[in-house]
């Protein structure tokens, strides 16, 4: 399926006088940006306050942004309010920085290095599944959280038990709330100004940093644990000049794979879930697979790959509800991107939620439907079309990792219980903070599968 690159001078909603576009996308962040598409094309222009911005939905123009031209650009200006908690790591880091540390964590993210982990995986799963009671109702986002959180924690830093997680999720929650409301307001007060909500949000940053560098401090004290993990890599790395990462880059790095590396995973395998709950027929399909595949075991990574239908399923969830739903790059100098012109300090936007409800590439796109990745799907849509995982030298290091794990969880708690949601539960609403997660969490019902 081809796209055609559109040459039109990009057009938009006009907005209000102070805050352009700002009110609309801060009253309905998800509707605004389908709208956009749906009214606009493959390219729309939007005002923030005094920011011009445009907003990328074509393909190609993805590919330009994202590939062709990526030197021209880095990491959103707008999304800097996230760094003040997640430090300048892998993810928010820019140049030469961004590239050294890539380079010593993509080792660990190799699909044959990945592998080696389906066990300690699996084994974190059936250890938070013994926990589990029949006929007990559970808080599956909560739970799903807590392992993969273990999952990152144990595969990656040598770390076990459950009080990381809580000392690292629970500040983690405030922030994610108040950094988000902060980005999409047209002024925030500054940190140092002594609010309420100034002070709470300095109070769980403080509690956050506390956890990390406690982890940093215990593995300094014992240096021969967990040898060879990717905390230890880190702190061994040396730069050109001989000198190793400071504390405060150690902190950085291990912010950003606890909070990216277990939250957008939690977040699709609960959204995965709140589909296979309402759809019987998908979820005898998920049965008869495991049943087939696995007859009763776990998934390994030789399994993993006739595992086709869960795959899809989750590709699925993944589309409908992107836990990265909007990001963006700023212009470093002036540059084209097709018929869009930015200047230094400009910013394109695109949203992966918006682009996977497209009905040119994704016919019916409100309908979960898994069968439609199979027959190579995503080799006749244009390659843009379907980024869950993002792209580009800046995409998802973890994809391959993430997909793993989410497979194993999906699986091992399908295969030994049948999830329901409780009784009078109320609709499964999107909350589109720092990610997209399902509103209140969803509580299940948990009954042994028959």
């Amino acid at each position: 399926m081809s796209t055609q690159l559109q040459t039109t001078v990009p057009q938009g909603p006009k907005g209000s006088l102070l805050g352009g576009n700002l009110m609309a996308y801060r009253k309905d962040p998800l509707g605004f940006l389908t709208d956009l598409q749906k009214n606009y094309g493959g390219v729309a222009k939007i005002r923030f306050g005094p920011q011009t911005m445009y907003v990328i939905y074509d393909p190609e123009l993805l590919k330009e942004l994202l590939i062709t031209k990526q030197e021209h650009f880095i990491k959103l200006k707008a999304f800097q309010e996230a760094r003040l908690f997640v430090g300048d790591g892998v993810a928010t880091s820019t140049g030469e920085k961004h590239k050294r540390v890539r380079r010593l964590i993509q080792p660990h993210f190799t699909k044959a290095h990945i592998q080696g982990y389906a066990k300690q995986m699996a084994d974190i799963v059936e250890r938070e599944l013994d926990t589990w009671q029949p006929g007990s109702s559970r808080m599956l986002t909560d739970d799903i959280s807590d392992i993969t959180f273990a999952i990152i924690a144990r595969t990656l830093f040598s770390l076990e038990g459950k009080e990381h997680s809580r000392s690292i999720r629970e500040p983690y929650e405030l922030i994610n709330r108040m950094c988000a409301e902060r980005m999409r307001s047209l002024v925030s007060v500054p940190l140092f100004v002594s609010t309420a909500k100034n002070r709470a949000y300095k109070s769980a940053l403080a509690a956050l940093d506390y956890a990390v560098y406690e982890i940093i401090n215990q593995r300094k004290s014992n240096p021969e644990t967990g040898k060879g993990d990717l905390l230890s890599v880190l702190m061994e790395a040396r730069n050109d000049r001989g000198e190793g990462m400071t504390d405060r880059e150690l902190r950085d790095e291990l912010m950003i794979m606890f909070i990216a590396g277990h939250e957008t995973s939690a977040n699709a395998l609960a959204w995965a879930f709140s589909y296979i709950m309402r759809n019987p027929v998908v979820e005898r399909k998920l049965y008869e697979e495991w049943d087939r595949v696995l007859q009763g075991a776990a998934p390994t990574e030789v399994t993993y790959m006739q595992l086709t239908y869960t795959q899809n399923v989750l590709w699925e969830a993944l589309r409908l509800r992107s836990p990265s739903f909007f990001t963006g790059r700023s212009a470093i100098r002036d540059v084209e991107i097709g018929p869009i012109k930015l200047k230094k300090g400009q910013s394109v936007l695109f949203s992966p939620y918006a682009i996977h409800h497209n009905p040119t590439y994704f016919p019916s796109p409100l309908s979960f439907r898994p069968e439609r990745f199979e027959n190579d799907l995503l080799k006749r849509i244009p390659q843009y079309a379907f980024i869950p995982f993002g792209a580009g030298p800046r995409g998802c290091i973890g994809n391959h990792f993430a997909m793993l794990e989410m497979v194993i969880a999906l699986c091992m708690i399908g295969q030994r219980y049948r999830l329901r949601l409780t009784p009078g539960h109320p609709p499964i609403e999107m909350e589109p903070l720092m990610t997209l997660r399902p509103k209140n969490g969803i509580e299940v019902v948990v009954e042994t599968r028959t």
